[in-house]
């Protein structure tokens, strides 16, 4: 008989769909059971795993505490973003489904933020109101365009 259809137990010889019969074939090849992990292990593994995405949140966390001009600005571009993308899903596009979202507009909205942010204090510049409406400005016009072009994120049904 074939074993297209799923008749597995139609062959002769070991039937390997139990545990039990796993058990015993990696037993007779000199298998066995897998350690438990010991306290130490579980926690490098959780520290060298999980741990670097808490210290980026507590980086990011404490910079946005000490310059609140790259805060503000990073609120607004992530609001820019946003808006530009709940106004082309109104419009019928599906923003979130192209690659140029994700491999374009995002790195350059972020990169919008910071030079907006860095470039201010760096000039002197004090209207931090009318910086952050500009960078949501911008951020709407980037992804607004950069997506419009996109043949993945083009109409949806």
């Amino acid at each position: 008989k074939s074993d297209v259809a799923g008749n597995f137990g139609s062959r002769p010889g070991p039937c390997f769909t139990t545990r039990h019969h796993w058990r015993r074939a990696a037993a007779m090849l000199g298998a066995q059971d897998a350690p438990k992990a010991s306290l130490g292990e579980t926690l490098s593994i959780f520290f060298t795993e999980n741990l670097w995405q808490y210290a980026h949140i507590a980086g990011a966390a404490f910079l946005f505490y000490e310059d609140r001009l790259l805060c503000a600005c990073s609120v607004a571009g992530f609001l820019g973003l946003c808006g530009a993308c709940l106004a082309l899903e109104a419009a019928r596009f599906a923003p979130t489904h192209g690659d140029r979202l994700w491999r374009l507009t995002i790195p350059i909205c972020g990169a919008l933020a910071v030079v907006a942010a860095l470039a201010s204090r760096l000039m002197g510049w004090t209207a931090y109101k009318s910086i952050c409406g500009l960078l949501l400005l911008a951020t709407f016009g980037v992804t607004t365009v950069t997506v419009r072009g996109d043949k993945d994120a083009r109409l949806r049904l």
